[in-house]
Protein backbone atom coordinates (compact mmCIF):
# COMPACT_ATOMS: atom_id res chain seq x y z
CA UNK A 1 0.00 0.00 0.00
CA UNK A 2 1.20 3.51 -0.78
CA UNK A 3 -0.28 6.59 0.82
CA UNK A 4 -0.22 10.19 -0.33
CA UNK A 5 -1.64 11.67 2.86
CA UNK A 6 -3.77 10.72 5.82
CA UNK A 7 -7.07 10.70 3.90
CA UNK A 8 -6.21 8.62 0.82
CA UNK A 9 -4.65 5.19 0.48
CA UNK A 10 -3.73 3.83 -2.92
CA UNK A 11 -3.14 0.25 -4.02
CA UNK A 12 0.07 -0.01 -6.05
CA UNK A 13 -0.13 -2.32 -9.08
CA UNK A 14 2.36 -5.04 -9.91
CA UNK A 15 4.41 -4.36 -13.04
CA UNK A 16 3.79 -6.91 -15.79
CA UNK A 17 3.24 -7.09 -19.54
CA UNK A 18 -0.28 -8.00 -20.60
CA UNK A 19 -0.39 -11.34 -22.37
CA UNK A 20 -3.53 -10.49 -24.35
CA UNK A 21 -2.00 -7.35 -25.87
CA UNK A 22 1.20 -9.22 -26.71
CA UNK A 23 -0.76 -12.05 -28.33
CA UNK A 24 -2.67 -9.56 -30.49
CA UNK A 25 0.56 -7.91 -31.61
CA UNK A 26 2.16 -11.24 -32.52
CA UNK A 27 -1.00 -12.24 -34.41
CA UNK A 28 -1.05 -9.06 -36.50
CA UNK A 29 2.64 -9.15 -37.26
CA UNK A 30 2.57 -12.19 -39.61
CA UNK A 31 -0.59 -10.78 -41.22
CA UNK A 32 1.29 -7.62 -42.17
CA UNK A 33 4.12 -9.68 -43.60
CA UNK A 34 1.67 -11.83 -45.55
CA UNK A 35 -0.06 -8.75 -46.95
CA UNK A 36 3.28 -7.38 -48.08
CA UNK A 37 4.12 -10.63 -49.86
CA UNK A 38 0.73 -10.66 -51.58
CA UNK A 39 1.16 -7.04 -52.66
CA UNK A 40 4.57 -7.76 -54.19
CA UNK A 41 3.19 -10.83 -55.94
CA UNK A 42 0.25 -8.81 -57.27
CA UNK A 43 2.57 -6.17 -58.72
CA UNK A 44 4.67 -8.83 -60.48
CA UNK A 45 1.56 -10.42 -61.98
CA UNK A 46 0.31 -7.06 -63.22
CA UNK A 47 3.66 -6.40 -64.84
CA UNK A 48 3.50 -9.75 -66.66
CA UNK A 49 -0.01 -8.95 -67.87
CA UNK A 50 1.08 -5.53 -69.14
CA UNK A 51 4.01 -7.01 -71.03
CA UNK A 52 1.68 -9.57 -72.64
CA UNK A 53 -0.98 -7.02 -73.55
CA UNK A 54 -3.59 -8.57 -71.27
CA UNK A 55 -5.81 -6.34 -69.15
CA UNK A 56 -6.51 -7.16 -65.50
CA UNK A 57 -9.54 -4.84 -65.51
CA UNK A 58 -12.68 -5.23 -67.66
CA UNK A 59 -12.71 -1.46 -68.29
CA UNK A 60 -9.20 -1.31 -69.77
CA UNK A 61 -7.41 -2.83 -72.75
CA UNK A 62 -3.69 -2.93 -73.44
CA UNK A 63 -1.97 -2.56 -76.78
CA UNK A 64 0.61 -5.37 -77.06
CA UNK A 65 2.27 -3.60 -80.01
CA UNK A 66 3.24 -0.60 -77.89
CA UNK A 67 6.57 -0.54 -76.04
CA UNK A 68 6.60 -1.75 -72.43
CA UNK A 69 2.90 -2.52 -72.57
CA UNK A 70 1.78 1.12 -72.55
CA UNK A 71 -1.97 1.45 -72.24
CA UNK A 72 -4.12 2.23 -75.24
CA UNK A 73 -7.22 4.36 -74.94
CA UNK A 74 -9.69 3.53 -72.20
CA UNK A 75 -12.66 1.50 -73.34
CA UNK A 76 -16.04 0.87 -71.84
CA UNK A 77 -17.51 -2.62 -71.89
CA UNK A 78 -20.13 -2.90 -74.59
CA UNK A 79 -23.58 -4.32 -74.14
CA UNK A 80 -24.06 -2.82 -70.67
CA UNK A 81 -26.76 -0.36 -69.87
CA UNK A 82 -25.61 3.13 -68.98
CA UNK A 83 -22.17 2.91 -70.64
CA UNK A 84 -20.84 5.79 -72.66
CA UNK A 85 -19.26 5.33 -76.10
CA UNK A 86 -15.51 5.42 -76.52
CA UNK A 87 -14.30 8.68 -78.07
CA UNK A 88 -12.59 8.37 -81.40
CA UNK A 89 -8.83 8.64 -81.69
CA UNK A 90 -9.06 11.91 -83.61
CA UNK A 91 -11.38 13.52 -81.08
CA UNK A 92 -9.22 12.43 -78.15
CA UNK A 93 -6.04 13.62 -79.85
CA UNK A 94 -7.47 17.06 -80.68
CA UNK A 95 -8.92 17.44 -77.20
CA UNK A 96 -5.64 16.52 -75.52
CA UNK A 97 -3.70 18.81 -77.85
CA UNK A 98 -5.93 21.76 -76.98
CA UNK A 99 -5.60 20.86 -73.29
CA UNK A 100 -1.81 20.72 -73.52
CA UNK A 101 -1.67 24.12 -75.21
CA UNK A 102 -3.80 25.58 -72.40
CA UNK A 103 -1.57 24.31 -69.58
CA UNK A 104 1.62 26.27 -68.83
CA UNK A 105 4.97 24.51 -68.79
CA UNK A 106 6.46 24.83 -65.30
CA UNK A 107 10.17 24.50 -64.54
CA UNK A 108 11.34 21.45 -62.63
CA UNK A 109 12.21 23.60 -59.60
CA UNK A 110 8.58 24.74 -59.34
CA UNK A 111 7.38 21.14 -59.53
CA UNK A 112 9.72 20.20 -56.70
CA UNK A 113 8.59 23.12 -54.56
CA UNK A 114 4.96 22.17 -55.02
CA UNK A 115 5.79 18.56 -54.21
CA UNK A 116 7.73 19.54 -51.10
CA UNK A 117 4.86 21.71 -49.87
CA UNK A 118 2.36 18.90 -50.48
CA UNK A 119 4.45 16.34 -48.57
CA UNK A 120 5.18 18.55 -45.53
CA UNK A 121 2.75 18.48 -42.62
CA UNK A 122 2.06 21.39 -40.29
CA UNK A 123 1.81 18.96 -37.37
CA UNK A 124 3.77 15.85 -36.36
CA UNK A 125 2.68 12.65 -38.08
CA UNK A 126 1.36 10.13 -35.54
CA UNK A 127 2.19 6.43 -35.95
CA UNK A 128 3.25 6.45 -39.62
CA UNK A 129 2.55 3.22 -41.55
CA UNK A 130 0.08 2.13 -38.85
CA UNK A 131 -3.60 2.49 -38.11
CA UNK A 132 -4.27 5.20 -35.53
CA UNK A 133 -5.30 4.14 -32.05
CA UNK A 134 -8.13 6.51 -31.14
CA UNK A 135 -7.37 6.16 -27.42
CA UNK A 136 -3.82 7.45 -27.93
CA UNK A 137 -4.65 10.78 -29.60
CA UNK A 138 -6.38 13.90 -28.34
CA UNK A 139 -9.67 15.29 -29.60
CA UNK A 140 -7.80 18.10 -31.37
CA UNK A 141 -5.66 15.56 -33.22
CA UNK A 142 -8.77 13.60 -34.23
CA UNK A 143 -10.29 16.70 -35.84
CA UNK A 144 -7.30 17.37 -38.06
CA UNK A 145 -7.74 16.43 -41.67
CA UNK A 146 -5.13 15.02 -43.99
CA UNK A 147 -1.96 17.06 -43.61
CA UNK A 148 -0.13 15.73 -46.66
CA UNK A 149 -1.16 14.91 -50.24
CA UNK A 150 0.01 11.31 -50.22
CA UNK A 151 -1.55 10.75 -53.66
CA UNK A 152 1.37 12.61 -55.22
CA UNK A 153 3.56 9.54 -54.65
CA UNK A 154 1.44 7.41 -57.01
CA UNK A 155 1.50 9.94 -59.87
CA UNK A 156 4.74 8.83 -61.47
CA UNK A 157 8.08 7.33 -60.57
CA UNK A 158 9.89 10.67 -60.38
CA UNK A 159 7.30 12.11 -58.00
CA UNK A 160 7.46 8.94 -55.92
CA UNK A 161 11.24 9.14 -55.51
CA UNK A 162 11.39 12.86 -54.74
CA UNK A 163 8.19 12.89 -52.67
CA UNK A 164 9.33 10.00 -50.47
CA UNK A 165 12.49 11.94 -49.65
CA UNK A 166 10.45 15.01 -48.68
CA UNK A 167 8.00 12.92 -46.64
CA UNK A 168 10.60 11.40 -44.31
CA UNK A 169 13.01 14.35 -44.12
CA UNK A 170 10.62 17.32 -43.72
CA UNK A 171 8.29 15.92 -41.04
CA UNK A 172 8.48 14.97 -37.39
CA UNK A 173 6.88 11.84 -35.98
CA UNK A 174 5.09 10.71 -32.82
CA UNK A 175 4.91 7.05 -31.85
CA UNK A 176 2.24 5.92 -29.39
CA UNK A 177 3.15 2.21 -29.25
CA UNK A 178 6.30 0.17 -29.53
CA UNK A 179 4.67 -1.88 -32.32
CA UNK A 180 4.29 1.29 -34.42
CA UNK A 181 7.95 2.08 -33.82
CA UNK A 182 8.98 -1.44 -34.86
CA UNK A 183 6.87 -1.16 -38.01
CA UNK A 184 8.88 1.94 -38.94
CA UNK A 185 11.70 -0.45 -39.81
CA UNK A 186 9.84 -1.04 -43.11
CA UNK A 187 11.05 2.41 -44.22
CA UNK A 188 14.28 2.19 -46.17
CA UNK A 189 17.45 2.93 -44.22
CA UNK A 190 18.42 5.81 -46.53
CA UNK A 191 15.37 7.72 -45.24
CA UNK A 192 15.54 6.57 -41.61
CA UNK A 193 19.13 7.70 -41.17
CA UNK A 194 18.16 11.35 -41.81
CA UNK A 195 15.58 11.54 -38.99
CA UNK A 196 17.00 13.64 -36.14
CA UNK A 197 14.10 13.83 -33.66
CA UNK A 198 11.07 11.76 -32.66
CA UNK A 199 8.53 11.78 -29.82
CA UNK A 200 7.47 8.73 -27.82
CA UNK A 201 4.03 9.07 -26.25
CA UNK A 202 4.09 6.32 -23.64
CA UNK A 203 0.65 5.90 -22.07
CA UNK A 204 0.65 3.74 -18.95
CA UNK A 205 -1.78 0.84 -19.12
CA UNK A 206 -3.52 -0.78 -16.17
CA UNK A 207 -5.30 -4.14 -16.00
CA UNK A 208 -7.55 -5.86 -13.49
CA UNK A 209 -9.65 -9.01 -13.42
CA UNK A 210 -12.26 -7.50 -11.10
CA UNK A 211 -14.59 -5.25 -13.08
CA UNK A 212 -16.33 -3.97 -9.94
CA UNK A 213 -13.13 -2.59 -8.43
CA UNK A 214 -12.25 1.06 -9.03
CA UNK A 215 -8.75 2.44 -8.68
CA UNK A 216 -7.70 5.95 -7.71
CA UNK A 217 -4.23 7.46 -7.63
CA UNK A 218 -2.59 10.81 -6.85
CA UNK A 219 -3.22 13.38 -9.55
CA UNK A 220 -0.15 13.79 -11.81
CA UNK A 221 -0.49 17.60 -11.73
CA UNK A 222 0.82 18.58 -8.31
CA UNK A 223 -0.88 21.43 -6.45
CA UNK A 224 0.56 22.32 -3.03
CA UNK A 225 -2.68 23.95 -1.90
CA UNK A 226 -4.81 20.81 -2.17
CA UNK A 227 -4.66 17.06 -2.59
CA UNK A 228 -6.17 15.77 -5.83
CA UNK A 229 -6.81 12.25 -7.05
CA UNK A 230 -7.59 10.68 -10.41
CA UNK A 231 -9.45 7.56 -11.47
CA UNK A 232 -7.20 5.10 -13.25
CA UNK A 233 -8.70 3.82 -16.55
CA UNK A 234 -8.42 0.04 -16.31
CA UNK A 235 -8.65 -2.70 -18.93
CA UNK A 236 -10.72 -5.61 -17.65
CA UNK A 237 -9.30 -9.10 -18.09
CA UNK A 238 -10.99 -12.46 -17.58
CA UNK A 239 -10.16 -14.45 -14.47
CA UNK A 240 -8.31 -17.67 -15.19
CA UNK A 241 -8.08 -20.81 -13.08
CA UNK A 242 -4.30 -20.93 -13.39
CA UNK A 243 -1.28 -19.90 -11.35
CA UNK A 244 -0.94 -16.71 -13.40
CA UNK A 245 -0.62 -13.55 -11.33
CA UNK A 246 -3.98 -11.93 -10.80
CA UNK A 247 -5.24 -8.62 -9.52
CA UNK A 248 -4.25 -5.07 -10.36
CA UNK A 249 -1.37 -4.87 -12.84
CA UNK A 250 0.43 -2.04 -14.63
CA UNK A 251 2.46 -1.71 -17.81
CA UNK A 252 4.61 1.38 -17.30
CA UNK A 253 8.39 1.16 -17.15
CA UNK A 254 8.30 -2.18 -18.98
CA UNK A 255 6.60 -0.25 -21.78
CA UNK A 256 9.57 2.14 -21.75
CA UNK A 257 11.80 -0.93 -22.12
CA UNK A 258 9.81 -2.10 -25.15
CA UNK A 259 10.01 1.35 -26.77
CA UNK A 260 13.78 1.48 -26.30
CA UNK A 261 14.14 -2.08 -27.53
CA UNK A 262 12.44 -1.02 -30.78
CA UNK A 263 15.30 1.46 -31.36
CA UNK A 264 17.85 -1.35 -31.53
CA UNK A 265 19.13 -2.47 -34.95
CA UNK A 266 16.35 -4.20 -36.92
CA UNK A 267 17.04 -7.12 -39.21
CA UNK A 268 18.10 -6.08 -42.70
CA UNK A 269 18.61 -8.81 -45.33
CA UNK A 270 20.71 -6.36 -47.39
CA UNK A 271 23.18 -5.72 -44.59
CA UNK A 272 26.82 -6.47 -45.39
CA UNK A 273 28.20 -9.16 -43.12
CA UNK A 274 30.99 -7.95 -40.84
CA UNK A 275 29.82 -4.34 -40.71
CA UNK A 276 28.12 -2.82 -37.61
CA UNK A 277 24.35 -3.07 -37.88
CA UNK A 278 22.73 0.41 -37.84
CA UNK A 279 20.07 1.19 -35.27
CA UNK A 280 16.49 1.87 -36.27
CA UNK A 281 17.25 5.62 -36.39
CA UNK A 282 21.03 5.96 -36.78
CA UNK A 283 20.94 9.77 -36.99
CA UNK A 284 18.68 10.34 -33.97
CA UNK A 285 20.02 13.31 -31.98
CA UNK A 286 17.13 14.35 -29.73
CA UNK A 287 14.28 12.38 -28.20
CA UNK A 288 11.17 13.47 -26.34
CA UNK A 289 9.34 11.02 -24.06
CA UNK A 290 5.84 11.96 -22.89
CA UNK A 291 4.88 9.77 -19.93
CA UNK A 292 1.10 9.65 -19.49
CA UNK A 293 -0.83 8.48 -16.40
CA UNK A 294 2.20 7.84 -14.23
CA UNK A 295 1.08 9.15 -10.80
CA UNK A 296 3.64 10.02 -8.11
CA UNK A 297 4.15 7.68 -5.15
CA UNK A 298 2.03 5.04 -6.86
CA UNK A 299 4.17 2.79 -9.06
CA UNK A 300 6.87 0.31 -8.13
CA UNK A 301 10.42 1.39 -9.09
CA UNK A 302 12.00 -0.22 -12.17
CA UNK A 303 13.69 -3.51 -11.45
CA UNK A 304 15.80 -6.04 -13.28
CA UNK A 305 18.59 -5.54 -15.81
CA UNK A 306 16.43 -4.92 -18.91
CA UNK A 307 16.19 -1.13 -18.66
CA UNK A 308 19.83 -0.80 -17.59
CA UNK A 309 21.09 -2.94 -20.48
CA UNK A 310 19.24 -0.83 -23.03
CA UNK A 311 19.84 2.67 -21.67
CA UNK A 312 23.38 2.13 -20.34
CA UNK A 313 24.78 -0.17 -23.01
CA UNK A 314 22.87 -0.74 -26.26
CA UNK A 315 21.67 2.88 -26.58
CA UNK A 316 24.16 4.57 -24.27
CA UNK A 317 25.56 7.99 -25.25
CA UNK A 318 23.56 8.27 -28.48
CA UNK A 319 21.56 11.48 -27.88
CA UNK A 320 22.53 15.13 -27.71
CA UNK A 321 19.28 16.00 -25.93
CA UNK A 322 16.60 14.09 -24.03
CA UNK A 323 13.26 15.64 -23.03
CA UNK A 324 11.02 13.85 -20.52
CA UNK A 325 7.57 15.06 -19.50
CA UNK A 326 5.34 13.48 -16.89
CA UNK A 327 8.29 12.28 -14.81
CA UNK A 328 7.29 12.11 -11.15
CA UNK A 329 9.19 13.39 -8.11
CA UNK A 330 9.34 10.03 -6.36
CA UNK A 331 11.51 6.92 -6.27
CA UNK A 332 9.93 5.58 -9.47
CA UNK A 333 10.61 8.80 -11.36
CA UNK A 334 14.12 9.21 -9.97
CA UNK A 335 15.19 5.67 -10.89
CA UNK A 336 13.69 5.91 -14.37
CA UNK A 337 15.23 9.34 -15.00
CA UNK A 338 18.69 8.19 -13.87
CA UNK A 339 18.56 5.22 -16.21
CA UNK A 340 17.33 7.21 -19.22
CA UNK A 341 19.95 9.92 -18.64
CA UNK A 342 22.62 7.42 -19.66
CA UNK A 343 21.35 7.58 -23.21
CA UNK A 344 22.62 11.18 -23.36
CA UNK A 345 26.17 11.91 -24.45
CA UNK A 346 28.68 13.71 -22.26
CA UNK A 347 27.85 17.44 -22.27
CA UNK A 348 24.37 16.51 -23.53
CA UNK A 349 21.19 18.17 -22.28
CA UNK A 350 18.61 16.51 -20.04
CA UNK A 351 15.27 18.35 -19.77
CA UNK A 352 12.40 17.35 -17.46
CA UNK A 353 8.93 18.84 -17.16
CA UNK A 354 5.56 18.17 -15.59
CA UNK A 355 2.70 16.20 -17.07
CA UNK A 356 1.81 17.09 -20.67
CA UNK A 357 -1.07 14.62 -21.19
CA UNK A 358 -3.57 12.73 -19.08
CA UNK A 359 -5.92 9.94 -20.10
CA UNK A 360 -9.29 9.55 -18.41
CA UNK A 361 -12.80 8.34 -19.15
CA UNK A 362 -13.17 10.97 -21.89
CA UNK A 363 -9.96 10.00 -23.63
CA UNK A 364 -6.57 11.62 -23.90
CA UNK A 365 -6.31 15.35 -23.26
CA UNK A 366 -3.48 17.84 -23.15
CA UNK A 367 -2.62 19.48 -19.82
CA UNK A 368 -2.30 23.21 -20.41
CA UNK A 369 -1.55 24.13 -16.80
CA UNK A 370 2.15 24.81 -16.39
CA UNK A 371 2.99 24.39 -20.07
CA UNK A 372 4.70 27.80 -20.10
CA UNK A 373 6.90 26.93 -17.13
CA UNK A 374 10.61 26.45 -17.71
CA UNK A 375 12.19 23.05 -18.11
CA UNK A 376 14.18 21.55 -15.26
CA UNK A 377 17.49 21.35 -17.02
CA UNK A 378 20.86 19.78 -16.46
CA UNK A 379 23.93 19.02 -18.56
CA UNK A 380 24.83 15.36 -18.25
CA UNK A 381 28.37 14.46 -17.18
CA UNK A 382 29.73 17.96 -17.80
CA UNK A 383 32.50 17.15 -15.31
CA UNK A 384 34.09 14.64 -17.72
CA UNK A 385 36.08 17.42 -19.42
CA UNK A 386 37.46 18.48 -16.05
CA UNK A 387 38.35 14.89 -15.18
CA UNK A 388 40.23 14.47 -18.45
CA UNK A 389 42.17 17.69 -17.91
CA UNK A 390 43.01 16.64 -14.35
CA UNK A 391 44.25 13.21 -15.47
CA UNK A 392 46.47 14.73 -18.18
CA UNK A 393 47.89 17.26 -15.70
CA UNK A 394 48.68 14.49 -13.21
CA UNK A 395 50.39 12.48 -15.92
CA UNK A 396 52.56 15.45 -16.94
CA UNK A 397 53.53 15.96 -13.30
CA UNK A 398 54.58 12.33 -12.97
CA UNK A 399 51.56 11.28 -10.89
CA UNK A 400 49.50 9.02 -13.17
CA UNK A 401 46.25 7.56 -11.89
CA UNK A 402 46.58 4.13 -10.22
CA UNK A 403 45.86 1.09 -12.38
CA UNK A 404 42.33 -0.20 -12.00
CA UNK A 405 40.80 -2.67 -14.43
CA UNK A 406 37.29 -1.35 -13.74
CA UNK A 407 38.30 2.25 -14.46
CA UNK A 408 40.20 1.10 -17.55
CA UNK A 409 37.06 -0.63 -18.82
CA UNK A 410 35.07 2.58 -18.39
CA UNK A 411 37.78 4.67 -20.04
CA UNK A 412 37.85 2.37 -23.06
CA UNK A 413 34.14 2.78 -23.69
CA UNK A 414 34.21 6.51 -22.87
CA UNK A 415 36.86 7.14 -25.53
CA UNK A 416 34.81 5.23 -28.11
CA UNK A 417 31.87 7.67 -27.82
CA UNK A 418 32.09 11.33 -28.72
CA UNK A 419 30.67 14.03 -26.49
CA UNK A 420 27.79 16.22 -27.60
CA UNK A 421 29.05 18.91 -29.99
CA UNK A 422 29.70 22.36 -28.58
CA UNK A 423 27.13 24.89 -29.72
CA UNK A 424 28.62 27.81 -31.63
CA UNK A 425 28.05 31.57 -31.50
CA UNK A 426 27.18 31.53 -27.81
CA UNK A 427 27.60 34.65 -25.63
CA UNK A 428 30.92 35.19 -23.84
CA UNK A 429 31.14 34.15 -20.21
CA UNK A 430 31.89 36.65 -17.44
CA UNK A 431 33.50 34.07 -15.13
CA UNK A 432 37.28 34.12 -14.78
CA UNK A 433 37.80 30.94 -12.77
CA UNK A 434 34.49 29.10 -12.84
CA UNK A 435 34.20 26.45 -15.58
CA UNK A 436 30.99 26.75 -17.58
CA UNK A 437 29.38 25.84 -20.91
CA UNK A 438 26.49 27.22 -22.96
CA UNK A 439 23.41 25.46 -24.29
CA UNK A 440 20.37 26.60 -26.26
CA UNK A 441 17.31 25.53 -24.27
CA UNK A 442 13.59 25.62 -25.23
CA UNK A 443 11.73 28.48 -23.57
CA UNK A 444 8.84 26.27 -22.43
CA UNK A 445 7.35 22.81 -22.86
CA UNK A 446 5.47 23.43 -26.11
CA UNK A 447 7.66 26.25 -27.46
CA UNK A 448 10.23 25.54 -30.14
CA UNK A 449 12.04 28.86 -29.65
CA UNK A 450 15.30 28.56 -27.74
CA UNK A 451 17.49 30.85 -25.70
CA UNK A 452 21.06 30.65 -24.41
CA UNK A 453 21.57 29.29 -20.89
CA UNK A 454 24.91 28.98 -19.10
CA UNK A 455 25.65 25.85 -17.04
CA UNK A 456 28.21 25.09 -14.37
CA UNK A 457 30.51 22.25 -15.39
CA UNK A 458 31.04 21.00 -11.86
CA UNK A 459 27.38 20.50 -10.98
CA UNK A 460 25.81 20.42 -14.45
CA UNK A 461 23.02 22.80 -13.38
CA UNK A 462 22.20 26.20 -14.85
CA UNK A 463 23.65 29.38 -13.41
CA UNK A 464 20.83 31.56 -12.07
CA UNK A 465 20.69 35.30 -12.54
CA UNK A 466 21.30 36.09 -8.87
CA UNK A 467 24.75 34.48 -9.10
CA UNK A 468 25.95 36.89 -11.75
CA UNK A 469 27.86 39.78 -10.26
CA UNK A 470 28.72 37.84 -7.08
CA UNK A 471 32.45 37.07 -7.05
CA UNK A 472 31.97 34.41 -4.38
CA UNK A 473 30.57 32.08 -7.07
CA UNK A 474 33.58 32.60 -9.36
CA UNK A 475 35.51 29.61 -8.00
CA UNK A 476 36.65 26.21 -9.20
CA UNK A 477 38.08 23.71 -6.73
CA UNK A 478 39.06 20.45 -8.38
CA UNK A 479 39.55 18.81 -4.99
CA UNK A 480 35.77 18.68 -4.63
CA UNK A 481 35.62 16.09 -7.40
CA UNK A 482 38.82 14.15 -6.73
CA UNK A 483 38.28 10.90 -4.83
CA UNK A 484 40.57 10.63 -1.81
CA UNK A 485 40.65 6.84 -2.09
CA UNK A 486 41.68 6.33 -5.73
CA UNK A 487 42.92 9.79 -6.75
CA UNK A 488 40.56 9.95 -9.74
CA UNK A 489 38.05 12.70 -10.40
CA UNK A 490 34.48 11.39 -10.08
CA UNK A 491 31.02 12.79 -10.59
CA UNK A 492 29.31 14.67 -7.76
CA UNK A 493 26.29 12.41 -8.40
CA UNK A 494 26.12 8.72 -7.66
CA UNK A 495 24.00 8.00 -10.75
CA UNK A 496 26.70 9.35 -13.12
CA UNK A 497 29.58 7.23 -14.27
Amino acid sequence: MASANDSHFFTSPSEQRDQQDEAEFLYNRPLREKNQQLEEENLKLKQLLRESGISWSPSLILDPNREHGIWAESTWPSGKKGTRPRPSRTTATRSSARHERRLPSLPTEIHLRILEYAMTSDFPIIDPLCKLDQESITSEEKKRGNQIAIGFLSTCRAYHVEGTEFLWSNNTFIFTSHSALRTFANVDLQYRRNIKHITMRIIAKYYDDDEDRRHIAPHPVHEPSRSRTMHIPTHIRTKEDTMARRGFKSYTWLQVVDFLDALRPPFDPKHVYGQPRPRLLPGLESLRIDLVNCPPEFLNPPGGPALHNLASHDLASTLNELQITGITDCQWGADLSNQLARMVKDDGLLLKHGTAFMQGSKGLRRITKGEHAEWRMRVVRAWKVLAKEYAEAQKRNGNPAPLNHHLAHREYHANAVRAAPEEEDHPPTIWKVRRTLWKKVPLSRECEDRDWVEFDRTSGFRIHEEQYGDDSFDVYDEDELVCHHCGVMHSPYEEDY
